[in-house]
């Protein structure tokens, strides 16, 4: 059996990915499993990878190493390569990972994979909005609020949901 693993990614969570995938060839070690890993550079540039690249340390030392000892693809290589494997295990947290982003490339290939479809993980990557959308659905969530960075409203967005959500005794 032939899995790739599909990691990296361009959020700041490359390292917390990087330690996904490391996790998951730790624990498919087997005789009877290939493991071919692939990233995604912070510009999404895919590479393929040894195992023994996915071991290294950081992700701004895994990135600066890329261009010694991993293999650049371009989309079609990449579509291809995936294409010979068994299975898909996408590990790449953060933005492109967790939005649907690789799942859409992969459902629009018909590339098997590991996970939730794109539409899922689109509905549930902004936690307010899938919090929104669950309880338009009949289920009970805890009340919640949205402050924007770069608004300065936020003083007053907090007060008013606490005197709105006000714990009765």
């Amino acid at each position: 059996m032939r899995i790739s693993v599909i990691c990296g990614g361009p959020s700041l969570e490359r390292g917390i990915s990087l330690n996904s995938a490391r996790s998951v060839l730790d624990h498919l070690q087997d005789e009877q499993i290939e493991i071919v890993p692939f990233y995604f550079d912070h510009k999404k540039q895919v590479y393929e990878i040894s195992r023994a690249q996915l071991y290294s340390n950081t992700p701004s030392d895994f990135d600066f190493k890329l261009g010694q000892t991993g293999q650049p693809l371009t989309k079609d290589q990449f579509i291809k390569r995936l294409k010979q494997s068994d299975l898909v295990f996408p590990v790449i947290h953060g933005t492109f990972g967790e939005d649907g982003g690789i799942q859409s490339l992969l459902e629009q290939h018909d590339i098997p994979f590991i996970g939730s479809p794109a539409e899922a993980c689109k509905r549930a990557f902004d936690k307010f909005t899938a919090n929104e959308f669950i309880r338009a659905q009949g289920f009970f969530t805890l009340p919640s609020t949205v402050l924007k960075i770069y608004h300065r409203d936020h003083g007053k967005i907090v007060r008013e949901f606490f005197a709105t959500h006000r714990i009765k005794r």
